[in-house]
Formats: structure tokens, C-alpha cells, sequence
């Protein structure tokens, strides 16, 4: 008898993508029955690892001594995972499609299917510059590193980890990773372009794997509630519960700010370092 694993679909992109964008249209599609703003409506959708499961698998003590350990807990949380409302759920994911010490980040036993959001790598510099407070030299650095890290939150109760490596091996890792695994790639740019269309086709890539029939209306409601200038009236007026407070979570909204931020020599470095993964998805 073959018994049926905790699955996750996976919302994956390397930091300041667009994930958080994706998640919002995603849990108004799914999650806001009373169609209304609401600015929490995103927490339906958590983030991997979930700390509360860490927590109770693993010590603060091990994991700030050695970050790397958190990869001991991933599957183990996964399968510890309790999934509301039948045996699918969706997961917020920064890290890369990894395996540290012979332990995967995910399987295919674990994993449903796979929604990765992509975006022009000169722009996400400046924007995760911004939000990490960094100069641009050095979250090019990151960006462009040709050795695998981490990211630790130590301010909270318990710290949060996430294997990112760079944003070549973090996008080509799930581009190419659980090859058995349905997945989808979006640019954000797309979205950017014409929000519905392409988040029209993030829906129909669901509903072939979880048999549901599209509801356009609910597209259209879910694209109009999520837009950007929703999401940063509101953070300018409410604040933004993800932010830590140091800068504005959602900044500008547009693509192509590279060319009037960085420098030439910082472009063509960054071009130099990602040109085939640049030139496949047409930045170059």
C-alpha cells in the first residue's frame, strides 16, 4: 500500500524577485473568499524552513554554530509538515534546489510541483542592496559568488536559515532540479508587461495538477488586489509585517533601473559572470 507524503508546491526565486508579489496573487486566488484587501492573507502561505518545526527538531545552539546543519531538517520537517485542508500546501522557498552532506532540500516525494519567479539580475542588485543595506559592490559579490551561502536571521527567537548561493546556481538549480516535477518559470518582467496573462498562466499550470477549473474573475480579482500600488499605499500607510524596518519592502516596481544605478564596469561584470543564463532568458 502506497501511502501519500506530505506535497508541497514550491514559490521559489532568489531574494527581492518577486516572491512575495507571487504569493499574494496566488493566496487571493486560492485563500481570500471574503475579496477584500488584506494584507496577511500571504501567512496562508509560509515560509520554508518553518521555523516552529525546526525548533522542535533542532537547537539554537547547533544551528548558529553551524548553519550549514540546517540541511539535517529538511526533509524531516517536510515530513512533519501539517498540511490544512487535504495533503497540499504551498511554500514560500529562497534557498537553492541543494543537497549539503548527501541531504536534499526537497524530493520527489515530498514535492508537487514547482512555480520559480526569475528576474533580470542588474535589477535585483539594487533592490537587494536596499533591503540588506549593502553597496552595490557587494551584493554584486553575492549575487555573483561562485561558493554556495547562507543567510541567518538571529533576531528572532529562534534563527532562520536559507541556502541562497548565487543567483546563477539558485535559478539553474531549480530550472533543472527534481527533473520528475512539474514546474513553471516566470520572469517578473512578464508580470510587470501584462500581470494577467502570465498569472493566468500560472494558473492553468495548477489546475492540470490539481484538477480545478479556472476561474477567471478570481484572476482578475486576485491581479487588481495584488497589484503593486496596493501593496505599497498600504505599507506606506500600515507599515509591512515581512519588513525589518530598516527600508520600504516594496520600493519601486519596475524593471530596467539598473541602467540609470550601476556603473558600466559594474554592468558589464555582472554580464560577464551570468551571460548564458542571461542570454537564455532574454536579458541579454
Amino acid at each position: 500500500m502506497i501511502i501519500l507524503m506530505n506535497k508541497i508546491i514550491w514559490i521559489s526565486s532568489y531574494p527581492k524577485s518577486g516572491n512575495t508579489w507571487m504569493r499574494y496573487l496566488i493566496a487571493n486566488y486560492f485563500f481570500n473568499s471574503e475579496r477584500i484587501f488584506d494584507q496577511k492573507i500571504i501567512k496562508t502561505i509560509k515560509k520554508f524552513p518553518i521555523d516552529d518545526l525546526i525548533k522542535k527538531i533542532s537547537t539554537k545552539k547547533e544551528l548558529i554554530g553551524n548553519p550549514y546543519k540546517i540541511s539535517k531538517y529538511w526533509i524531516k520537517s517536510q515530513i512533519l509538515m501539517k498540511v490544512i485542508k487535504g495533503n497540499v500546501t504551498f511554500m514560500k522557498n529562497h534557498n537553492a534546489l541543494v543537497s549539503i552532506n548527501k541531504q536534499d532540500l526537497t524530493n520527489e516525494n515530498h514535492s508537487l510541483a514547482s512555480i520559480y519567479i526569475v528576474r533580470d539580475p542588474r535589477d535585483v542588485v539594487i533592490s537587494y542592496a536596499k533591503y540588506r543595506n549593502l553597496s552595490y559592490d557587494q551584493s554584486i559579490e553575492e549575487l555573483c559568488s561562485k561558493k554556495l551561502f547562507y543567510l541567518i536571521d538571529t533576531k528572532k527567537d529562534f534563527p532562520s536559515i536559507e541556502i541562497l548561493g548565487s543567483w546563477k546556481f539558485n535559478y539553474t538549480s531549480w530550472r533543472d532540479g527534481v527533473p520528475n516535477v512539474p514546474k513553471i518559470i516566470v520572469k517578473y518582467e512578464n508580470l510587470l508587461e501584462n500581470c494577467y496573462d502570465h498569472f493566468y498562466k500560472v494558473i492553468s499550470f495548477l489546475s492540470n495538477i490539481l484538477n480545478f477549473e479556472i476561474n477567471e474573475d478570481q484572476i482578475k480579482f486576485s491581479v487588481d488586489i495584488s497589484s503593486f500600488t496596493n501593496l505599497k499605499k498600504n505599507e506606506d500607510l500600515n507599515g509591512f509585517f515581512e519588513s525589518d524596518g530598516k527600508s520600504k519592502f516594496f520600493r519601486k516596481g519596475k524593471s530596467g533601473n539598473w541602467k540609470n544605478v550601476l556603473s558600466n564596469s559594474q554592468i558589464k561584470y555582472i554580464e560577464k559572470e551570468l551571460n548564458s543564463e542571461m542570454k537564455f532568458l532574454g536579458y541579454l
